[in-house]
């Protein structure tokens, strides 16, 4: 046998299946149709014997598949016209460079560029429509420190808004209601228009507001608006204690305008129950009327829920036989819904008046609905808390109208107070017994679906004075003593309604449960309070003063919500906010000098837009309602973890000043002889 050399392989014997003699075959090569071939087999037939097959399986070499040209279809002729003719780098250069394609993008360019102005000027159109949207882009962080420019925000409109008219056509400037002009002109880069035109858009841009200078119900919230933080476990339970003969008849709706932000308050659920509301017992300790509040309120929700389920229950009846009805002759039955009716009280001598399942955190009262030596004031069980908040302490009155031996929260609507009269030693040493709790500083506030701005256009007063006279309000006195001798020319006088409300008998001998907003029997008083509040918002200058205690009273909070700019003396509360955007007034000023500063500031106009909108900010921030109740909240939750001591939300001042007038009482660095407020006049 020859050597095997190390290019060439051995020759493989086989056996031939006939007669077994050894054939030899071609060695086997790299070629694909040789593996091919020489891997497939043919496996030997079953008729075949065993023994003449040597059980090998035979080898096949089978020709490799001859190539088949491509077929001459549809996709070839595509591929061949679209391979380049010439030299070029890919198919789509030689398709540019046919004439077709020149003609269709010198065409497209055209089209292109209109499409373009189109679309810059649909984006101009909505940023003029949307003035106030650079605004909405505060974060609540930077508030304070980002105020709201009126200048700019006009500005960057008139801006728009000449842009705007020089691309809308006539037809678009008739339906604002300006007349047609040829067009615009540029020059300098200034517009030269119709004098017409001019002059309405110099009156629409003087008094531009931002989409949400108005009712907060009406235009949603500002960007500005206090929000209360994120919601406890468990919503508070608040009961406020008021007296029903004070519902009736009290003019002043303060209590109820905290009730209302209450209920509207997102970490809060709201009963009102007191004296003389259907169910108070008289006769029994308060803590015993408030349990019995409690069960009541669990007997209510029981009967309303088998009610509403009687109610369904019955709907789903109607509907049944009405279905059947339809195929006979019978008259389809009508359901008729029924009001829910208050199951009668409990009879407390069978039924136990203990803690409910669910118990009051707060009970809050407002004044003194009770007297102090009431001995039916004590301490609450159950784990509620007493919150009562004081009313004016004029001549130190506060402290005989105070609870020591119920209240665990005092709130005092003054922050002065809370150290001068209600200091630690002074209250031991008149109550020994008594035990510290917290005073808070709760000031007086309003709310903004009650007081609310309009624009500049919407005023019909050029200044207004608001509130009672008397010597307690010196600034007040004297502006409605010039009113009743001469004729008012700059400053008119919202009429006071007097502090008492006529109601029918029936509404005493039949009294209410509760309080329900919008009822028929407190229609007066919202009504007051509604011509209040459009008397502060048709008024550009609101004129007040803060009193001889130099109080942060009601009025302030309601003329900045109003839009109103506030002529008055500053308050100890506050002071440096308010001093940039109040007209600063002096007690001791008369008519002439009162009358000259309001002219002064109505003179300029903007300026006067600029304070209005800085005083709403702030107040939508600090001195709603809502932002009251949250911090009575943080109240008692400091006082359920075991805080003890004042709580003062806002800033304050003790400066001098007088309760009332001659010789009561003052702090004693403030000598009476040196006028209304001592060094300041």
């Amino acid at each position: 046998m020859p050597a095997l050399s190390g290019r060439s392989r051995p020759a493989v014997l086989h056996s031939d299946p006939l007669d077994g003699t050894p054939n030899p075959q071609k060695p086997l090569t790299g070629d694909s149709s040789s593996c091919s071939s020489a891997t497939s087999f043919q496996a030997s037939s079953p008729s075949e014997s065993t023994s003449s097959s040597p059980g090998l399986p035979r080898f096949n070499h089978s020709p490799p598949p001859k190539r088949i040209p491509y077929p001459y279809t549809t996709s070839f002729k595509l591929r061949s016209t679209l391979r380049p003719r010439r030299n070029s780098a890919t198919p789509f250069v030689a398709v540019l460079r046919r004439r077709i394609v020149h003609l269709l993008i010198l065409l497209s360019i055209p089209i292109f560029g209109l499409l373009l102005r189109s679309e810059l000027n649909h984006q101009a159109l909505i940023r003029t429509r949307s003035t106030s949207s650079h605004i909405q882009q505060f974060e609540l962080q930077n508030l304070e420190t980002t105020p709201v420019n009126l200048s700019s925000l006009r500005r960057e409109h008139e801006h728009l808004l000449r842009r705007e008219l020089s691309w809308q056509s006539a037809s678009g400037r008739a339906k604002r209601g300006w007349r047609d002009y040829a067009g615009v002109e540029e020059l300098s880069g200034e517009y030269l228009e119709d004098p017409g035109i001019e002059s309405a858009i110099k009156e629409e841009v003087f008094d531009l507001w931002p989409a949400w200078w108005g009712s907060s119900d009406e235009v949603g919230k500002s960007p500005f608006d206090y929000e209360p933080g994120s919601p406890p476990k468990e919503k508070w339970r608040v009961m406020f204690l008021t007296d029903y003969i004070d519902y009736l008849e009290r003019m002043n709706t303060h209590t109820y305008e905290i009730v209302d932000a209450a209920i509207r308050h997102p970490h809060t659920t709201v009963d009102v129950w007191g004296p003389g509301w259907a169910g108070y017992d008289r006769s029994v300790p308060l803590s015993t009327n408030i349990r019995r509040r409690q069960r009541r309120l669990e007997q209510l929700a029981i009967a309303k829920a088998e009610f509403e389920a009687d109610q369904e229950e019955r709907r789903k009846e109607v509907g049944r036989q009405n279905r059947w009805a339809r195929w006979t002759t019978k008259p389809l039955e009508v359901f008729v819904e029924k009001h829910f009716v208050a199951p009668p009280w409990p009879d407390w001598a069978t039924e136990e008046d203990t803690c409910g399942d669910e118990n009051f955190d707060i009970v809050w009262t407002i004044s003194d609905i009770f007297k102090q030596d009431d001995p039916h004031v004590d301490v609450l069980d159950c784990g509620t808390m007493l919150v009562q908040q004081l009313g004016d302490c004029h001549e130190l009155r506060c402290m005989n109208e105070w609870y020591p031996q119920a209240n665990n929260i005092t709130l005092s609507k003054y922050a002065f107070e809370l150290q001068e009269i209600f200091a630690y030693d002074n209250v031991k040493r008149r109550f020994p017994s008594w035990e510290m709790g917290i005073f808070g500083h709760s000031p007086d506030t309003g709310n903004e679906w009650d007081y609310w701005p309009v624009s500049w256009a919407k005023k019909t007063a050029q200044a207004s004075v608001f509130g009672f006279d008397g010597s307690f309000y010196p600034i007040r006195t004297t502006v409605t003593d010039y009113l009743w001798t001469e004729s008012p020319t700059l400053i008119t006088r919202h009429p006071h309604p007097g502090y008492t409300l006529d109601m029918p008998d029936e509404a005493r001998d039949h009294p209410l449960e509760t309080y329900t907003p919008n009822h028929e029997l407190y229609q007066n008083h919202l009504s007051l309070r509604a011509d209040f509040a459009r008397g502060m918002r048709e008024a550009k200058i609101c004129v007040f003063d803060a009193s001889l205690e130099r109080k942060l009273i009601r009025k302030y909070a309601q003329a900045l919500l109003s839009g109103c700019v506030i002529a008055a003396d500053l308050p100890t509360e506050h002071e440096e906010a308010l001093e940039r955007f109040t007209i600063p007034l002096k007690p001791s000023w008369g008519i002439e000098k009162i009358h000259a500063e309001i002219e002064r500031y109505l003179a300029m106009p903007e300026k006067l837009h600029q304070m209005s909108m800085d005083g709403f900010i702030y107040a939508r921030r600090h001195l709603t309602t809502t932002r009251k109740v949250s911090d009575v909240l943080d109240m008692a939750q400091a006082y359920r973890e075991g805080v003890r001591g004042y709580s003062y939300p806002h800033s304050w001042s003790s400066r001098c000043r007088a309760y009332w007038s001659g010789d009561s009482w003052r702090p004693a660095w403030c000598s009476p002889e040196r006028g209304f407020r001592d060094l300041e006049d």
